[in-house]
C-alpha cells in the first residue's frame, strides 16, 4: 500500500479536532439547539457509506450506522485499528474486487464481500469441517464476512442529520487466546489451540501485515491485499506495535524475515536494540484480536492486534 495511510493517531486526533471545529463554526444554530443535550454517540453495524467526490481524498460524504444517517465533514480522519483514513480512502483502498464495483466492501449488502473470481481450487468452507476452537464469543462459527462496527461521536440538530466529529471502525472484533501450537516459518502464520507441534486444528492466525513488517506470508488462505492480507485497511499498527510482547517488545513471526526476526534474539539479555523484533515461539501464550475470514475456502483469524504474554527476557535478568 502507498503512503496515504496515516498511522500516527496524534495526527489523526489533531485533524479530527480541526474538522470538528470547522463544523461548529459553520453551524452555530445547530450546535446551539443541542447545547443542553450535548454530543450524540452512535454505535452499531455500518450499513451505508457514500462520498461526495471520489477524486478528492478529503471529500465529505455520509455513513449510515443501523438506520442513523450521519454526515462526514471534509478532512475528517476515520480511525481503524492500525491506520487513519478519509472517507474517500475507504473506497479507493478497498480490496481490489470491491474497487472494481465502486464499493467499500464494508457493508453486509456489498456483493464483493463474498465475490468469487473462479480461481479457487478448494471447496467452500463449512462448519462441519472447521476445527477452530469454539468460544463464548462465537459458539457456532459461520462463513459470513465479518460485520463492520462503527463507533461515532457527533453533533446535530433536531430535524437534521448528525455531523460526525469522531468515527472509529472495527471489523467485528473478536479474540482468540491460548498457546501457540504451531509456527509456520515457511508460510508465516501461527496456530492457536491446535495439536501441539502439528499444523492442524485450532485457529489459523495470520497477522494483518500488508507491508511485511513483522511477518513474511504466503501459501494457504493467502489474501490478495499484500502479504496475504484480506483487507489492508484493518492492518496491524506498526508505529505503536499492536503485535508485541506484554513487556512492550515488538513481536514477529520467524521464518522468511530472516535475521530481522532471528531465533537467537530470545531470550533477551541486557539492553536490546529498539528496532529488534523478537520471534513468537511454539508454546507462547498469546491473545489475538481481529476477525475470522474465509479465504479460498479456509477459515482464518486475521489479527490486527496480538499480545504475547510469555516473557522474552532471560531468567534472572
Amino acid at each position: 500500500m502507498d503512503g496515504s495511510f496515516v498511522t500516527s493517531f496524534d495526527r489523526a486526533r489533531s485533524l479530527r479536532t480541526l474538522a470538528a471545529a470547522a463544523v461548529l463554526l459553520a453551524l452555530p444554530a445547530l450546535v446551539g439547539g443541542r447545547a443542553a443535550a450535548g454530543e450524540v454517540r452512535v454505535q452499531g453495524e455500518l450499513t451505508g457509506a457514500a462520498v461526495d467526490n471520489r477524486d478528492d481524498r478529503w471529500s465529505a460524504g455520509t455513513i449510515t450506522v443501523g438506520t442513523h444517517r450521519i454526515v462526514v465533514p471534509p478532512r475528517l480522519l476515520i480511525e481503524l485499528p492500525g491506520a487513519a483514513l478519509t472517507l474517500q480512502e475507504l473506497f479507493v483502498l478497498a480490496p481490489e474486487r470491491c474497487r472494481k464495483d465502486g464499493a467499500t466492501g464494508l457493508l453486509a449488502l456489498d456483493a464483493c464481500r463474498v465475490g468469487r473470481d473462479g480461481s479457487q481450487t478448494k471447496p467452500p468452507w463449512s462448519p462441519r469441517d472447521d476445527t477452530t476452537p469454539r468460544s463464548t464469543l462465537e459458539p457456532e462459527p459461520n462463513g459470513a464476512p465479518p460485520a463492520t462496527i462503527a463507533h461515532v461521536t457527533a453533533v446535530g440538530g433536531e430535524g437534521s442529520d448528525s455531523i460526525a466529529t469522531k468515527i472509529v471502525l472495527t471489523r467485528d472484533d473478536r479474540s482468540v487466546f491460548g498457546a501457540v501450537t504451531f509456527v509456520s516459518e515457511e508460510q508465516g502464520y501461527l496456530r492457536i489451540g491446535g495439536a501441539f507441534g502439528a499444523d492442524q486444528g485450532g485457529a489459523l492466525v495470520r497477522i494483518n501485515d500488508p507491508d511485511a513488517r513483522q511477518s513474511a506470508q504466503s501459501g494457504v488462505a493467502c489474501g490478495s491485499e499484500g502479504n496475504c492480507s484480506p483487507d489492508a485497511r484493518f492492518r496491524a499498527d506498526v508505529v505503536h506495535y499492536s503485535v508485541r510482547f506484554e513487556e512492550g517488545h515488538a513481536a514477529c513471526v520467524p521464518g522468511a524475515l530472516g535475521d530481522v526476526c532471528a531465533a537467537a534474539s530470545r531470550p533477551v539479555r541486557g539492553i536490546t536494540d529498539a528496532a529488534l523484533l523478537l520471534p513468537i515461539r511454539l508454546g507462547d501464550h498469546v491473545t489475538a484480536q481481529g476477525a475470522f475470514e474465509v479465504v479460498d475456502g479456509v477459515r482464518i483469524f486475521s489479527a490486527h492486534t496480538l499480545v504475547d504474554h510469555t516473557s522474552p527476557l532471560a531468567t534472572g535478568r
